[in-house]
Protein backbone atom coordinates (compact mmCIF):
# COMPACT_ATOMS: atom_id res chain seq x y z
CA UNK A 1 0.00 0.00 0.00
CA UNK A 2 1.04 3.53 -0.56
CA UNK A 3 2.23 5.90 2.05
CA UNK A 4 -0.85 7.72 1.18
CA UNK A 5 -3.42 4.87 1.51
CA UNK A 6 -1.65 4.25 4.13
CA UNK A 7 -2.22 7.64 5.75
CA UNK A 8 -5.60 7.55 4.42
CA UNK A 9 -6.66 4.15 6.18
CA UNK A 10 -4.97 5.42 9.42
CA UNK A 11 -7.03 8.27 9.55
CA UNK A 12 -10.16 6.64 8.99
CA UNK A 13 -9.74 5.08 12.66
CA UNK A 14 -9.57 8.37 14.11
CA UNK A 15 -12.65 9.29 16.71
CA UNK A 16 -13.68 12.87 17.19
CA UNK A 17 -10.95 15.48 16.23
CA UNK A 18 -9.23 15.96 19.26
CA UNK A 19 -9.38 13.05 21.01
CA UNK A 20 -5.94 12.48 22.27
CA UNK A 21 -6.94 13.81 25.46
CA UNK A 22 -10.83 13.37 25.29
CA UNK A 23 -11.66 17.02 23.68
CA UNK A 24 -14.88 18.59 23.82
CA UNK A 25 -16.84 17.27 20.83
CA UNK A 26 -20.31 16.61 21.04
CA UNK A 27 -20.23 12.67 22.30
CA UNK A 28 -17.55 13.73 25.13
CA UNK A 29 -19.51 16.30 26.80
CA UNK A 30 -21.66 13.37 27.57
CA UNK A 31 -19.04 11.97 29.53
CA UNK A 32 -19.23 14.16 32.51
CA UNK A 33 -23.53 14.53 32.31
CA UNK A 34 -23.77 10.99 32.35
CA UNK A 35 -21.44 10.79 35.44
CA UNK A 36 -22.96 13.66 37.11
CA UNK A 37 -26.64 12.34 36.76
CA UNK A 38 -25.32 9.00 38.01
CA UNK A 39 -23.77 10.93 41.58
CA UNK A 40 -26.58 13.08 41.95
CA UNK A 41 -28.68 10.34 41.75
CA UNK A 42 -26.71 7.86 43.93
CA UNK A 43 -26.18 10.54 45.92
CA UNK A 44 -29.99 10.68 46.98
CA UNK A 45 -30.73 6.92 46.65
CA UNK A 46 -27.80 5.92 49.08
CA UNK A 47 -28.41 8.97 51.86
CA UNK A 48 -32.23 7.66 51.83
CA UNK A 49 -31.01 4.21 51.63
CA UNK A 50 -28.35 4.61 54.65
CA UNK A 51 -31.17 7.16 57.00
CA UNK A 52 -34.21 4.83 56.05
CA UNK A 53 -32.50 1.67 56.27
CA UNK A 54 -34.95 -0.75 57.96
CA UNK A 55 -37.43 0.42 55.13
CA UNK A 56 -35.01 -0.86 52.66
CA UNK A 57 -33.64 -3.85 54.29
CA UNK A 58 -36.50 -6.39 54.04
CA UNK A 59 -35.29 -9.49 54.24
CA UNK A 60 -33.54 -10.30 57.11
CA UNK A 61 -31.53 -12.94 55.47
CA UNK A 62 -30.18 -10.32 52.90
CA UNK A 63 -26.50 -10.12 53.23
CA UNK A 64 -26.54 -6.50 54.25
CA UNK A 65 -29.38 -6.52 56.75
CA UNK A 66 -27.09 -6.58 60.03
CA UNK A 67 -24.60 -4.55 58.21
CA UNK A 68 -26.27 -0.86 58.05
CA UNK A 69 -22.62 0.64 57.54
CA UNK A 70 -22.19 -1.20 54.18
CA UNK A 71 -24.59 1.14 52.16
CA UNK A 72 -22.69 4.28 52.42
CA UNK A 73 -19.28 2.34 52.93
CA UNK A 74 -20.47 1.11 48.95
CA UNK A 75 -20.92 4.49 47.59
CA UNK A 76 -18.08 5.93 49.11
CA UNK A 77 -15.64 3.47 47.34
CA UNK A 78 -17.73 3.12 44.37
CA UNK A 79 -17.96 6.65 43.51
CA UNK A 80 -14.27 7.08 44.44
CA UNK A 81 -13.97 4.78 41.27
CA UNK A 82 -16.34 6.73 39.13
CA UNK A 83 -13.80 9.25 40.05
CA UNK A 84 -10.68 7.23 39.32
CA UNK A 85 -12.47 6.97 35.55
CA UNK A 86 -12.59 10.63 34.80
CA UNK A 87 -9.82 11.31 35.59
CA UNK A 88 -8.57 8.62 33.51
CA UNK A 89 -10.98 9.83 30.38
CA UNK A 90 -9.76 13.04 30.90
CA UNK A 91 -5.79 11.89 30.64
CA UNK A 92 -6.62 9.81 27.37
CA UNK A 93 -6.10 6.73 29.37
CA UNK A 94 -8.99 4.98 28.10
CA UNK A 95 -8.79 1.60 28.96
CA UNK A 96 -8.19 2.90 33.16
CA UNK A 97 -11.60 4.64 32.13
CA UNK A 98 -13.49 1.91 30.63
CA UNK A 99 -12.64 -0.79 33.95
CA UNK A 100 -13.57 2.40 35.98
CA UNK A 101 -16.81 3.37 35.06
CA UNK A 102 -17.69 -0.21 34.47
CA UNK A 103 -17.10 -0.68 38.57
CA UNK A 104 -18.42 2.67 39.20
CA UNK A 105 -21.84 1.61 36.97
CA UNK A 106 -22.10 -1.13 39.83
CA UNK A 107 -23.18 1.39 41.96
CA UNK A 108 -26.66 1.50 40.37
CA UNK A 109 -26.89 -1.70 38.70
CA UNK A 110 -26.81 -3.46 42.30
CA UNK A 111 -30.18 -1.61 43.04
CA UNK A 112 -31.98 -3.93 41.17
CA UNK A 113 -31.08 -6.28 44.05
CA UNK A 114 -33.74 -4.56 46.40
CA UNK A 115 -36.47 -6.36 44.24
CA UNK A 116 -34.72 -9.78 45.24
CA UNK A 117 -35.83 -9.23 48.81
CA UNK A 118 -39.06 -7.89 48.51
CA UNK A 119 -41.58 -6.44 45.46
CA UNK A 120 -41.99 -3.08 44.13
CA UNK A 121 -45.21 -3.02 46.52
CA UNK A 122 -43.16 -3.43 49.20
CA UNK A 123 -41.43 0.25 49.23
CA UNK A 124 -43.08 3.49 48.69
CA UNK A 125 -43.05 5.79 45.91
CA UNK A 126 -39.81 7.81 46.89
CA UNK A 127 -38.08 4.47 47.12
CA UNK A 128 -39.18 2.46 44.09
CA UNK A 129 -38.13 5.80 41.89
CA UNK A 130 -34.82 6.31 43.52
CA UNK A 131 -34.29 2.39 43.33
CA UNK A 132 -35.08 2.33 39.49
CA UNK A 133 -33.87 6.03 38.52
CA UNK A 134 -30.27 4.07 39.96
CA UNK A 135 -30.51 1.13 38.36
CA UNK A 136 -31.21 3.50 35.21
CA UNK A 137 -27.94 5.31 35.75
CA UNK A 138 -26.13 2.19 35.99
CA UNK A 139 -26.84 0.84 32.79
CA UNK A 140 -26.23 4.50 31.09
CA UNK A 141 -22.90 3.88 32.75
CA UNK A 142 -22.29 0.57 31.38
CA UNK A 143 -23.02 2.22 28.08
CA UNK A 144 -20.75 4.72 28.86
CA UNK A 145 -17.83 2.07 29.83
CA UNK A 146 -18.97 0.57 26.22
CA UNK A 147 -18.74 3.70 24.24
CA UNK A 148 -15.34 4.26 25.80
CA UNK A 149 -14.29 1.15 24.95
CA UNK A 150 -15.24 0.89 21.33
CA UNK A 151 -14.61 4.64 20.46
CA UNK A 152 -11.88 5.04 22.24
CA UNK A 153 -9.84 2.47 23.98
CA UNK A 154 -9.90 -0.02 20.54
CA UNK A 155 -9.76 3.36 18.14
CA UNK A 156 -6.66 4.58 20.02
CA UNK A 157 -5.04 0.43 19.96
CA UNK A 158 -5.67 0.47 16.26
CA UNK A 159 -3.90 3.64 15.47
CA UNK A 160 -0.67 2.62 17.75
CA UNK A 161 -1.14 -0.78 16.10
CA UNK A 162 -1.04 0.94 12.74
CA UNK A 163 1.91 3.10 13.49
CA UNK A 164 4.09 0.08 14.74
CA UNK A 165 3.07 -1.07 11.55
CA UNK A 166 4.36 1.85 9.65
CA UNK A 167 7.68 1.66 11.61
Amino acid sequence: MSQAGRESSSADLRPEAGSARAGSSGATRWVPAILAVSFVVSVVHYADNTVRFDRYALNPDSPVANAPWSVPLAWVVLTAVGLVGLLAYRAGNWWRAVGAFAVYSVSGLVSAVHYTDAPPSAFDGLQNTLIVADLVAGVAVVGLALWVMFRRALVADAQAGAARLRG
